[in-house]
């Protein structure tokens, strides 16, 4: 929502509006409607569905609601209101919700005030929702529902919802960048379908983003393919200025000695920015970070004596009572700092922050703008933000984001495709309210955007899986540690075209592990009896009494351990930094081939110009300080002088041992991002392992991957082998087997196993999943369910995430096809852009040897040893 205006003049602007209602919003925002509510109001209010892009803070949340709250309110004055569900908004993010309904309170209040009653009502289900306001949301529903994707998939499963569905007449969708191209969102899209159908007319859709492009692919994910959508692009009011970024390195030249320096100097320079601006937001990408900054933060006060600094975590690992604290805090102005990795990254209202930091690489231009976003956001404010870089690296791919971010090239957006495990859990949901038939239900998942390519033959998999008719398992649970998997009944039964849950545990089972999100199993953490966060099991079980580490960014030292619970006290002692499963975000596409381009083409000045011409192009094309530069300037002289630069779009391989000389190390420079460089690289280290017949390491990045060899393999690597090992035939049987010998398809499919309810994250209420997690799933159901059934639609799901969702094997094809140059350096050590973008050591180890082929191995060097001795 935004900020209201302080000028008391009202503008005519919103004369479409009930009289009531342009009352308060005149009152309110004196310069009028935003050019999202001016271009969105007149098509919400005659039904349509629509698509708002405008960027955060301009008004897109308000464009949504007061056209609908118009139209409820006009019923009223008509008397013809009921007391029935009419709009249903969906969040990714609960604290998006709280904040919503807050948000709405003054809306509700100001036209209430003017009309003498409260007609409107809203609602809020989520998880953590009562079971006393779950009842009394279900039996006197409000005219407003506020929630999430997997409560919305909960509600869709009870019966006593099912007659509310009938009033419904508006859904807004938030956040449609984050949700659109992820299972979440596919998962959400059927849902709404399903929701659909049992309206008393389809529902008109709203969907909210400010980072959305192109919008044809954002809008058949809100509407599918069988609705119109009107997208409305709009800006920022007329003369607000632009956002303003600035890129700083927290590193000097002497690069070999800067690691502890950095962390100093983020310090350092995070103190002198709360001098200077009331309340700056920190994103640092994660958990732990974002733990360390601000316990650092209150720890250099201390150690000078003075009052501890107003500044506070937020993150998905503290309890949500914190988190809406941390909020209220921030909005109010009470906060100089709040440090974050991705939590506050969405529309959660945090009020008047004037600075964004950002810690390291975003990613993406259209991540960065979204966080810069969360600056400025009183009307007529300027966003302002810092990218702060710790390496070289970071600060080359700092000053390409932020060129990006200015000229507006925002990645496009791409949705997810037809994935199965969601298409399984959906099939669960629809059961749980009763039959359905098949072909009714195959047709509703092809109206949902997402899942326009869904086959029929795999929706008929994926029904045979849950039935209980295919070679493989239908469900399956680990007895004990350590135990092979046992088989267990299926979840649905299916007979002449119809099918349903196979008996009621089933339903208590799907309402207890509906979603797509995956976490490690936590163990929650009270202090002064309070809760304040969870910790990730595998960290939490090895804790024990007195042991200390960081939670709220304050470190805290276990007092007891009981029932799955560590209580702890505050402690000034040095603490441990938790460890988080993540996945710290990669570059786009499109930043990966800006930064290989800017090495190009500096490497080509330092070629033919020297280093004079290289300073001044960085000096003209970027803003950046003289010092920050010259980092550049030497990172790019040292390899240089150490071995070449990759030309554009050219691939250059250094040869190099490693530290301890019993290994060779390949590393590839690639123009790709880290999607695209991994498809290439595991198709590498497969036909790399079916050569030498010996275990490997591999490592993947943006830019590049490095593959480690034994020594005695004495492996060759020419213009012509390299070629030869990156050739585009039976690319995809030799990337399928690179991933085979690794644990990333593996590890993928624990969580489609666990999405489409083959096994239950939750086995019941309440019970905590034991010591190692779902790790059974990968190592012992998974290569189970390979052996027995081969095409099984939860290996084919797996096999499709990892190939379309988190590879760009379209990209790596492209690259191949233009035969890049390739040029084959040996080296005495790592080169300084391995250093920088790879770091070779240590990476994933690949298994391609047999363990006869291991012991002959040994015993061979064995004898060998014996006779040198004798």
């Amino acid at each position: 929502m935004q900020t209201p205006d302080a000028d008391p003049e009202p503008s005519p602007a919103s004369a479409r509006l009930f009289e009531p209602v342009r009352a308060w919003f005149d009152a309110t925002f004196p310069l009028g409607p935003l050019p999202a509510q001016v271009a969105a109001w007149p098509l919400i209010q005659q039904g349509q569905n629509v698509l708002i892009v405008s960027p955060t803070g301009s008004g897109k949340t308000l464009a949504a609601f007061l056209a609908i709250l118009d139209r409820l309110y006009r019923e009223h004055a008509a008397g013809t209101l009921q007391q029935a569900l009419r709009a249903i908004y969906v969040s990714p993010l609960r604290s998006l919700n709280y904040d919503i309904e807050r948000n709405l309170r003054a809306p509700l209040e100001g036209i209430g005030r003017a009309l003498g009653s409260h007609p409107v009502k809203v609602g809020v289900r989520t998880g953590d929702t009562s079971a006393y306001d779950r009842r009394k949301l279900r039996d006197h529903p409000p005219h407003l529902l506020i929630t999430t994707s997997e409560s919305l998939a909960l509600l869709l499963a009870q019966p006593g919802w099912k007659p509310h569905w009938k009033t419904v007449q508006h859904l807004i969708i938030d956040e449609v960048h984050a949700l659109a191209p992820t299972k979440r969102g596919a998962d959400l899209a059927v849902s709404l379908e399903r929701l659909a159908g049992h309206a008393a007319s389809d529902p008109a859709r709203v969907g909210l983003s400010a980072t959305c492009r192109p919008g044809d692919a954002a809008s058949l994910f809100l509407v599918g393919s069988h609705r119109p959508c009107q997208v409305v692009f709009a800006t920022t009011a007329a003369g607000e200025e632009p956002p303003r970024m600035e890129v700083e390195s927290l590193i000097g030249r002497d690069l070999a000695s800067q690691r502890g320096k950095a962390q100093r100097r983020l310090i350092a320079r995070l103190r002198e920015l709360m001098e200077r601006n009331r309340t700056t937001v920190v994103f640092a990408n994660t958990r732990a970070m974002t733990e360390k900054l601000v316990l650092d933060l209150r720890m250099e006060a201390i150690s000078r004596g003075e009052p501890e600094p107003l500044v506070a975590a937020h993150h998905s690992a503290l309890d949500a009572t914190r988190r809406r604290e941390i909020e209220s805090a921030l909005k109010a102005g009470e906060l100089a700092l709040v440090a974050t990795s991705t939590s506050l990254e969405l529309g959660v209202d945090i009020g008047t922050v004037d600075l964004t930091v950002q810690v390291g690489l975003p990613g993406s231009a259209s991540r960065w703008l979204q966080r810069l976003g969360r600056s400025g956001r009183r009307r007529g404010a300027r966003s302002r933000g810092v990218l702060m870089a710790a390496t070289a690296a970071e600060l080359a791919g700092a000053i390409v984001t932020a060129r990006a971010a200015r000229e507006g090239r925002i990645e496009p957006t791409r949705i997810v495709s037809a994935p199965l495990d969601v298409v399984c859990q959906q099939l669960i949901g629809m059961a749980c309210l009763g039959e359905h038939a098949v072909e009714a239900a195959f047709d509703l998942f092809r109206r949902a955007g997402p899942m326009a390519t869904l086959a029929r033959a795999d929706f008929d998999r994926c029904l045979a899986f849950l039935a209980g008719d295919l070679a493989g398992p239908a469900a399956a649970f680990e007895p004990e540690p350590g135990a092979a998997p046992r088989m267990t009944a299926p979840r649905l039964w299916r007979r002449n075209g119809w099918f349903g849950v196979r008996d009621r545990r089933v339903i208590r089972w799907f309402r207890g592990n509906v979603g797509t999100i995956h976490a490690e199993p936590s163990t929650r953490v009270f202090v002064s009896g309070s809760a304040l966060g969870s910790l990730e099991a595998p960290y939490a079980d090895r804790l024990a009494r007195g042991d200390r580490f960081v939670l709220d960014g304050r470190a805290l030292e276990v007092t007891r351990i009981e029932c799955a619970t560590i209580h702890a006290k505050p402690t000034h002692a040095e603490a441990s930094l938790p460890r988080w499963t993540s996945d710290r975000p990669g570059l786009s596409a499109g930043l990966a081939a800006d930064l290989a381009a800017f090495r190009a083409h500096a490497g080509q000045l330092l070629l033919e110009q020297g280093p004079t011409a290289l300073r001044g192009w960085i000096a003209g094309a970027f803003p950046l300080d003289p010092a920050a530069a010259e980092i550049l300037v030497d990172l790019f002289e040292s390899q240089a002088r150490y071995s070449e630069i990759p030309a554009a779009g050219a691939l250059l391989v250094e040869i190099s041992p490693t530290a301890l000389g019993d290994a060779v190390v390949h590393a590839f420079h690639a123009p790709l991002h880290r999607a695209a460089c991994e498809p290439l690289a595991r198709a590498a280290a497969a036909r790399y392992g079916r050569r030498y017949g010996r275990n490997l390491a591999l490592t993947v990045a943006d830019l590049g991957w490095a593959i480690q060899i034994p020594i005695e393999a004495e492996p060759e690597a020419s213009e012509e082998s390299i070629r030869d090992l990156l050739n585009d035939e039976n690319l995809d049987d030799d990337l399928l087997e690179g991933l085979d010998q690794g644990e990333l398809l593996a590890k993928r499919f624990q969580r489609v196993a666990a999405t489409a309810m083959m096994v239950l994250k939750n086995p019941e209420p309440g019970r905590r999943v034991r010591v190692g997690g779902q790790g059974w799933v990968a190592t012992r159901l998974y290569p189970l369910l390979k052996g027995t059934c081969p095409d099984h639609p939860l290996l084919q799901e797996a096999r499709r995430e990892v190939f379309e969702d988190l590879l760009d094997l379209p990209a790596a094809r492209r690259w191949l096809a233009s035969r890049p140059a390739i040029h084959v350096r040996p080296l005495d050590s790592r080169s300084p852009f391995t250093a920088a973008w790879i770091e070779p050591e240590p990476g994933e180890a690949l298994a391609f040897e047999s363990p006869a082929d291991a012991l002959k191995r040994l015993h061979l060097r064995l004898m060998a040893r014996e006779s040198v001795a004798i």
